[in-house]
């Protein structure tokens, strides 16, 4: 049987080592056959994208007949100089298979099994334990749309495990891809409404806006993002498969993106301001029955309310909490609650960085320096959203505020946290239904 006549293609760069490739000569055959088939085929077909994939397989078939072919002079050779022509014609067909692998891998390197294989194992973790919640706490808001995010995350992580033994897959490819890149509107939805249930807790007077309209606002950005990422993914994506420019379609979904980030940026700000008056709002009031250093406006004292120091702690329970919403005082008394804020503030900055890295990411395009160095989207992806879900495991609603939601979205709605309540009536229903809760 003879090989088609075909000009064998090579690389335009080589290099000084590799490991040389070996290829099973029980292949021969249905190489052969592949290579004649796809042969016949691209002398008469004309559509441009079944000729790149029959230039491919083409191309491979060649290569690895080459290599079965010095494997055989190899085999019985005994002049050094065909031994080395023989192991030259090797090293260069393996080259050639290892660029032809590069070019059909979707994702321009390959994948590093053990961060992905972690990263998978720890979103099953946080996916596993807010699953649970679900269903034994009443935290609906915050369970479902950290169920619904970190759900994706995982499914994403599974793409790329999936993507370990073949990176060719583009089923697999858009199964990491697509969760990965809207994971994170959904885990900001949940910490908009605990956001809304702090400013509740405290009083709303130390908030820019009313509780709810930051879920009505940022949750309205995050949709119009996401359908502007759909959009400009489509695009993209039909693009890709017809081998023509993504640029529009990855513009598209960079100002999707983009939306994203200045909707955060706006969250962030309004965020510090609500801890700046939390904390500041009323120094004023207090200067006039103390002298503590506390009543003073600075980042110093800022970051010491943060953290909750214990000479802050103090002050806090001796002179701000009379100026905080006394229907909720049980709430603030929780051994959580006091480091609530810097919880919610690391989860907030980290995935304003995620969100950021993306819009650099897409502007490089999809064969940019941080798109095809996966350690970037290890470190300010991954990471990022990783840390941001394990810290509401110990700092999940129902342990911070209890077991009974006292703060629904129909309270915040009707104002009913700015009514007059006895907080000791309230403290005691409390107390009742979370041991009925517990008994249960």
């Amino acid at each position: 049987m003879s090989v088609p006549s075909l000009t064998p293609w090579t690389t335009s760069a080589w290099p000084t080592k590799t490991v040389l490739s070996s290829v099973n000569p029980t292949h021969t055959s249905a190489l052969f056959s592949s290579l004649s088939s796809a042969a016949a085929r691209a002398q008469t077909d004309t559509d441009p994208i079944d000729l790149i994939s029959l230039s491919r397989i083409i191309r491979g078939a060649q290569a690895s007949l080459s290599i079965i072919s010095a494997e055989q002079v190899l085999a019985t050779a005994t002049a050094d100089s065909i031994q080395a022509q023989a192991t030259r014609a090797i090293f260069e067909q393996t080259v050639n298979l290892k660029d032809l692998a590069r070019e059909e891998n979707l994702y321009n390197m390959p994948l590093n099994h053990p961060a992905n294989i972690i990263y998978l194992v720890v979103y099953a973790i946080i996916f596993a334990y807010i699953t649970g919640m679900l269903v034994k706490s009443r935290y609906h808001w915050f369970n479902i749309t950290f169920f619904c995010g970190y759900a994706l995350e995982f499914a994403g992580f599974l793409g790329r495990v999936l993507s370990l033994t073949d990176n060719t897959n583009l089923q697999y490819y858009l199964l990491q891809y697509v969760p990965l890149t809207i994971a994170p509107a959904f885990i900001m939805a949940g910490i908009y409404f605990l956001f809304a249930q702090l400013v509740v807790i405290h009083g709303r007077k130390y908030s820019v806006l009313k509780p709810m309209w930051y879920s009505y606002f940022f949750i309205a950005s995050d949709v119009l993002s996401l359908m502007v990422q759909a959009i400009g993914g489509g695009m993209a994506s039909a693009a890709s498969k017809d081998h023509k420019d993504t640029k529009p379609g990855t513009d598209v979904m960079i100002v999707g993106i983009c939306i994203q980030v200045v909707a955060m940026t706006i969250f962030v700000v309004f965020w510090f301001e609500f801890l700046n008056r939390l904390f500041f709002k009323d120094s004023k009031d207090i200067k006039a029955t103390t002298e503590s250093p506390y009543t003073k406006r600075s980042f110093a004292n800022f970051f010491r309310f943060l953290f909750n120091t214990k000479s802050s702690r103090d002050y806090r329970q001796m002179y701000q909490d009379s100026y905080y919403n006394q229907n909720f005082k049980s709430i603030r008394e929780r051994k959580l609650l006091p480091y609530f804020p810097l919880a919610l503030t690391i989860a907030v900055v980290l995935i304003y960085i995620r969100c950021v890295y993306r819009v650099v990411e897409l502007a490089q395009g999809f064969t940019g320096y941080l798109v095809t160095h996966e350690v970037y989207l290890m470190v300010l992806d991954a990471f990022m959203i990783a840390i941001s879900g394990l810290i509401f495991i110990p700092f999940h609603p129902v342990l911070v505020f209890g077991s009974t939601n006292l703060i629904k979205v129909a309270t915040i709605k009707k104002n009913l946290d700015e009514k007059s309540t006895n907080d000791t009536r309230l403290q005691t229903m409390t107390n009742k239904m979370e041991s009925v809760a517990l008994i249960i």
